[in-house]
């Protein structure tokens, strides 16, 4: 039985086709030289390859059976062994001389794309790939290693493909499959990584999780919709503690962009964020994901109690240990480092990518962080503190209903909404400048006692020391409703805050969280350094800046769980850190301050504003995707000066668009001009001429009297 060999290879074709090089046109190859085409070509190249592989792979397993033989002297051929059968005979297929030719022209296009063998990618304006040549006789092999990434480091070896030779007529090209991948890998002297599992995944083949991570509670299934290889593995940070994580590649049909992307944590927890690598990984990256170092739900502090190791691990150890491992797997598989290194994560996920930012500078080109948990030890002193001013229920005379915050908001608004910013739909524009005069709380239309109106006063108040520093901004007007559906105003002893203080600062199990005070304060700011500089608010970014990363930051107006005055105050310490202006913090950290929107969209409590922007899968539908917008300011030196959200009627994309608008960029304000205040061209940005006043007296009330930020 034979086969015409253009047919056998029409899956070939069709993956060519997708990359987006014409198959009648090789020498258009030759053409895409500038350095961002040459990146993206070269992953092009790497998946064609790949794809190929896997097809030979899957041909010889059905020909090693019988041999078919050619019959045209014109036509050159291609030993085919199976990778993946314990039988090495091989099989020889006839092969057109014009696929032969694309095929030695897409192994030396890869051999002469040089990559400077570093943890960051060195691109070059004068690679250039050569056109596509044909040839029928002696062709030339070429074998694609799969070079580890230790020597790579160590010898500044280029990565690349190596011509050689062959005493036979023939193309043979390297294989590296999902299969076998986990047997070829190695890593680093300096990581102790070791692989558990390698398993291809067909498109909307469903993954079961199992292990630490199902019996947390991290999830049962998921089910991807691209064709990937789920690489699984350990990394041991020291003799009490090891990381578990996950890198998924897009495979088989499904291209691979080029680029990594690393995900987050979510609260204390230790899962890898599943849905998030569904959500980049059918985005074309590559995903990296782990545990923060142990197992365990986004509320469940209890292992603080634990080794001291488990907490450097979830204060970055872990997160630069995965990365390191994850890159070596991605180079490992595509035979090529990948062009660009990103990382994506909200709430204790923003607080992970600015630690990131701060203590392994290099780890990733561009980063993405979302209503940041940041200042971790005063956040979680602030936290703490509601019940101790709202009391623990009804019984209590401080105590509010929601009924009774809502009324509250409402005074709020009718002080502060179309007053303020000139449109009256329910989202305060910058609450930050709202004077609200509390003495309305009196009148009897809002049905307060004159101890829950100072209940009313003490929640919006900052948190300081008793030396009067500052430890954590205030609580922002418009978020009262919220925050107590989410636990912070309704009563609650907030469970992060107590475990942290319970294991991690007072290390007493017996410890009572209602009676926590500046003395527990002042111990977790001395152990800040002994849990690995959890606190996570180093104003110094000026490795990460020198090294060209890009840090996009964004926050809701109207979070209730961590105030956005906490990240604005991260803007003005590291300006005031590196003794630079606005403009030069343009150059490397761009803060978008999101109106109406809480916090991260949890509970199904997302806020009134335009929150969705692709953030997460959730968020996905939006006009404009985040992870676009961090991309062109990356590779292409396209900067934002605003990020547009998307609110959909009731948050369902079906019922469709309610409004959209620009969020100006920190210290810009968004401001309403003239018309529809729907469509976002009517709102423009308008520069806060007062943006550095943060002591007493400042709106919001940012540092301490001397205009410092340390306590």
């Amino acid at each position: 039985m034979r086969f015409d060999a253009p047919l056998v290879f029409s899956a070939f074709w069709a993956t060519v086709s997708a990359a987006g090089i014409p198959s009648n046109d090789q020498p258009a190859l030759a053409s895409r030289t500038d350095d961002f085409q040459l990146h993206v070509l070269k992953a092009r190249i790497a998946q064609i390859e790949h794809a190929l592989r896997q097809a030979l792979d899957k041909l010889a397993a059905i020909y090693n059976a019988s041999l078919p033989t050619t019959d045209s002297p014109s036509r050159g051929s291609v030993t085919l062994t199976s990778s993946t059968s314990l039988n090495t005979q091989t099989a020889t297929l006839p092969v057109s001389s014009s696929i032969q030719g694309l095929l030695s022209s897409l192994t030396a296009a890869t051999s002469t794309v040089s990559v400077a063998s570093s943890t960051t990618l060195t691109k070059s304006s004068s690679t250039t790939i050569p056109a596509a040549t044909s040839t029928t006789d002696n062709t030339k092999t070429s074998s694609t290693p799969t070079s580890s990434l230790k020597s790579s480091i160590a010898n500044s070896t280029s990565m690349g493909a190596t011509a050689s030779t062959p005493s036979s007529n023939a193309t043979t090209m390297a294989s590296t499959t999902c299969a076998s991948l986990c047997s070829q890998l190695t890593f680093p002297s300096t990581l102790d990584a070791s692989p558990v599992s390698c398993v291809s995944y067909a498109a909307n083949e469903t993954i079961t999780i199992t292990g630490g991570q199902q019996t947390v509670t991290c999830g049962t299934t998921i089910t991807p919709d691209i064709d990937l290889c789920r690489v699984v593995l350990t990394v041991t940070t020291s003799p009490e503690s090891e990381v578990y994580m996950e890198v998924w590649l897009p495979d088989g049909n499904s291209a691979w962009n080029g680029r990594t992307m690393t995900t987050d944590n979510s609260g204390v927890n230790g899962c890898v964020a599943f849905a998030d690598m569904q959500y980049v990984t059918g985005m074309g990256f590559a995903a990296i994901g782990d545990n923060g170092g142990h197992n365990s739900s986004s509320f469940d502090g209890s292992w603080f109690e634990g080794s001291n190791e488990l907490i450097l691990d979830w204060a970055g150890r872990a997160r630069h240990a995965s990365v390191v491992a994850g890159k070596a797997v991605v180079q490992q598989f595509y035979n090529q480092q990948a062009a660009y290194s990103y990382y994506i994560g909200c709430s204790a996920g923003g607080w992970q990518g600015m630690k990131s930012a701060q203590t392994y500078p290099e780890d990733f080109d561009g980063i993405i962080a979302g209503s940041s948990a940041t200042d971790f030890n005063h956040l979680q002193a602030w936290s703490g503190r509601f019940v101790q001013l709202t009391g623990n229920g009804t019984s209590d005379p401080r105590f509010l209903t929601e009924a009774n915050w809502i009324t509250v908001q409402s005074a709020i608004f009718a002080q502060c909404d179309a007053a303020l910013d000139g449109v009256d739909d329910g989202i305060l524009e910058d609450p930050t400048i709202c004077d609200f005069d509390y003495t309305v709380l009196s009148n009897s239309t809002y049905g307060l006692t004159t101890t829950q109106q100072e209940t009313v006063r003490q929640v919006f108040t900052a948190l300081y020391n008793t030396e009067g520093n500052l430890l954590f901004p205030a609580l922002l007007l418009g978020s009262e409703v919220d925050a107590f559906r989410l636990g912070q105003l309704s009563g609650s002893v907030q469970a992060i805050s107590e475990d942290w203080y319970k294991y991690a600062v007072v290390n007493n199990s017996n410890w009572d969280a209602l009676d926590m005070g500046q003395d527990d304060y002042a111990k977790a700011d001395q152990l800040d350094a002994y849990h690995g500089n959890v606190s996570g608010y180093d104003g110094d970014l000026s490795a990460f800046q020198s090294a060209g990363g890009k840090l996009l930051m964004y926050h809701g107006m109207a979070d209730p769980l961590v105030s956005e005055g906490v990240v604005q105050r991260y803007y003005l310490k590291v300006a005031q850190t590196l003794g630079i202006s606005n403009s030069g913090m343009d150059e490397f950290l761009r803060l978008f301050r999101i109106s109406g929107m809480a916090h991260c969209g949890v509970g199904g409590i997302s806020g009134a504003g335009a929150w969705m922007f692709g953030q997460n899968e959730a968020a996905a539908a939006a006009s404009v995707n985040i992870i676009d917008v961090l991309q062109d300011w990356v590779e292409r030196d396209s900067a934002p000066d605003t990020l547009r959200g998307t609110k959909f009627w009731y948050d369902t994309e079906s019922l469709g668009v309610q409004f959209e608008r620009d969020h100006c960029r920190f210290p810009y304000r968004t401001t309403y001009r003239s018309g529809d205040y729907t469509q976002p061209s009517s709102w423009g940005c308008d520069l806060i001429s007062d943006w550095q006043a943060c002591g007493v007296g400042a709106m919001p009330r940012l540092c301490n009297v001397d205009g410092t930020f340390d306590a």
